[in-house]
C-alpha cells in the first residue's frame, strides 16, 4: 500500500518569525496607540475581519519611512529550529508553503536575509512612487468571505490532493479557520487554545525543533491518514462549489 504524502503549510508572523512583524511596524509608525488597541480588540473579538482590520491600521500609520521600515524588518529573528526543519522537509521531499496574513514585502526580505527560497501566499504592499506611503491589496482573498485577507483554507485545499495529507503549523487568530480543514495541526499560543476549545486534534509546539521530532515519528510509523472531521469539512466546501 502506497503511503500518502505530507504537504506542509505554515503561518509566518509569530510562527516562523519569533514576533509578529506587522505588530512591530505598528509599534513604530502608529502614534495613536489607544485607537490601535481598540482596532485589535475588535479583530480579536471577531467584530472586524482581517482585511478591514489591516485597512484601519494603515489609516493610523503616520510618517512612514521606507528605511526605518526596512530596519524593523531586518531586526526580525526566526525560530531557532526553522532552518533545520526546512532542511528536513527538503531531505524528505516534503512540499513546504507559507500561508500568511502578513505582507509580501517583509516576507520576501526576511526570507532573502536567510537565503531561503520558499513559495508563499500573502497580502500585498504597494508602495507609492516616493515610497512615503503604501496601500494594501489582497490577491488571495475569497470573494465570498470578507473575514480573511489571504484565504488559507482555499489555498491549502486547492494545493492538497486526495492522496496527500495536509499539515498546518500556526499560532494565532488568522489560523483559526484553516485548522478546521487540515489533517495534522501543530499549534501554539492562541491557536492551541482555539483548537482545544473547538475539539480540533492538534500537537502543541514551542519551536520547530518540536515539530521536526514529531514528524520523524509520524513518518516512521507509516500510518498517515486523513483527519475525518477535516475531510468532511473539505467535502462540504467542494459540494457547495
Amino acid at each position: 500500500m502506497v503511503q500518502p504524502k505530507l504537504k506542509i503549510f505554515s503561518d509566518f508572523d509569530g510562527t516562523i518569525t519569533l514576533f509578529d512583524v506587522w505588530m512591530g511596524v505598528g509599534e513604530y509608525f502608529i502614534k495613536d496607540k489607544e485607537k490601535w488597541a481598540e482596532t485589535i480588540s475588535l479583530f480579536e473579538n471577531q467584530k472586524l475581519g482581517t482585511r478591514e482590520c489591516f485597512i484601519k491600521e494603515c489609516e493610523l500609520i503616520s510618517d512612514f519611512d521606507i528605511d526605518k521600515f526596512n530596519s524593523i524588518i531586518d531586526q526580525q529573528k526566526i525560530d531557532p529550529g526553522f532552518l533545520g526543519f526546512y532542511n528536513f522537509c527538503r531531505k524528505n521531499n516534503l512540499d513546504f508553503t507559507i500561508l500568511s496574513e502578513g505582507m509580501d514585502y517583509y516576507i520576501k526580505r526576511i526570507l532573502k536575509n536567510h537565503l531561503l527560497k520558499i513559495p508563499f501566499y500573502s497580502n500585498k504592499i504597494v508602495l507609492s512612487d516616493d515610497k512615503r506611503s503604501f496601500k494594501l491589496e489582497f490577491p488571495y482573498s475569497d470573494p465570498d468571505c470578507v473575514r480573511c485577507g489571504t484565504c488559507k483554507r482555499n489555498i491549502l485545499m486547492n494545493m492538497t490532493g486526495d492522496d496527500e495529507i495536509s499539515v498546518f503549523i500556526g499560532d494565532g487568530f488568522s489560523d483559526a479557520c484553516v485548522v478546521n480543514y487540515a489533517d495534522i495541526v501543530f499549534a501554539k499560543k492562541s491557536l492551541a487554545s482555539y483548537c482545544w476549545k473547538n475539539n480540533i486534534t492538534y500537537f502543541e509546539f514551542q519551536t520547530f525543533f518540536d515539530i521536526s521530532k514529531k514528524l520523524v515519528k509520524v513518518l516512521e510509523q507509516k500510518k498517515l491518514k486523513h483527519r475525518q472531521a477535516a475531510k468532511l469539512k473539505r467535502r462540504d466546501v467542494f459540494l457547495k462549489g
